[in-house]
């Protein structure tokens, strides 16, 4: 079979439809093919779904800088005290000691969290609904009395300055929010000294008396019934 028989014959079996006719296709020499299989080689794959294999160093480098940062933070971290942040801090140093307490600061934080909704930041309270707590006997008097208000709550009608308020504080202690002698002794401290009030703080020792003195107290007290055990002033 002569090139001329074997060019008709392919071109015989190519489909006439598509972007070659059969002249274009008799025509195809093998320069053309080699250039079009250039053109194919040079596209990319179609993408497929899924996610490429990590490659196995990444993990590798990944571990190592993981490692490294465990050993980092173990070395100089200074075991994360408080101190470790202070320009004459030394690595290895455990002698330095905790930032100390401050009960103010702490009974101010507690007071703003959970108090100045009601009796406001002044400590003014509201008019007919909350009483204030700035010059008030029930928080500068008698301090086991005031002690007892926070370890248990108050409900019912009080009078505080001559004006009379009916409402229900929630308990701070045992059957309440069951903070600690610490905190108790913090927002204690701080409401007496506070906003011109000039009362003794109350120590942790006072709370922790008066919490024993009223283990077995249920429920809410009264107003009458703390002017029983305690009269006002």
């Amino acid at each position: 079979m002569s090139n001329e028989d074997h060019r008709r014959s392919n071109a015989e079996d190519m489909p006439n439809s598509g972007p070659f006719s059969e002249k274009d296709t008799a025509a195809y020499g093998d320069d053309t093919i080699h250039r079009i299989h250039q053109q194919l080689a040079r596209e990319k794959e179609e993408p497929t779904e899924g996610f490429s294999p990590v490659p196995i160093f990444l993990l590798f480098l990944f571990g190592g800088l993981v490692f490294w940062a465990g050993i980092y933070l173990a070395n100089g971290s200074g075991n994360f005290l408080p101190g470790a942040f202070t320009p004459d801090f030394k690595v290895g140093d455990t002698n330095k000691t905790a930032v100390a307490f401050d009960p103010l600061k702490r009974g101010e934080r507690l007071y703003k969290n959970n108090c100045a909704a009601c009796h406001q930041a002044n400590g003014q309270g509201v008019a007919g609904a909350f009483p204030p707590l700035a010059n008030s006997a029930w928080v500068t008097g008698d301090e086991s009395r005031f002690t007892k208000i926070l370890l248990r709550g108050l409900q019912g009608p009080i009078v505080v300055n001559g004006e009379e308020y009916n409402g229900n504080m929630p308990s701070y202690g045992e059957n309440g929010l069951g903070w600690s002698d610490r905190d108790l002794h913090a927002i204690l401290t701080y409401t007496r000294q506070a906003w011109d009030n000039d009362a003794p703080p109350v120590t942790e020792e006072t709370v922790a008396a008066v919490r024993a003195e009223i283990a077995g107290k249920n429920g809410a007290w009264s107003a009458a019934e703390l002017l029983s055990a305690h009269p006002m002033e």
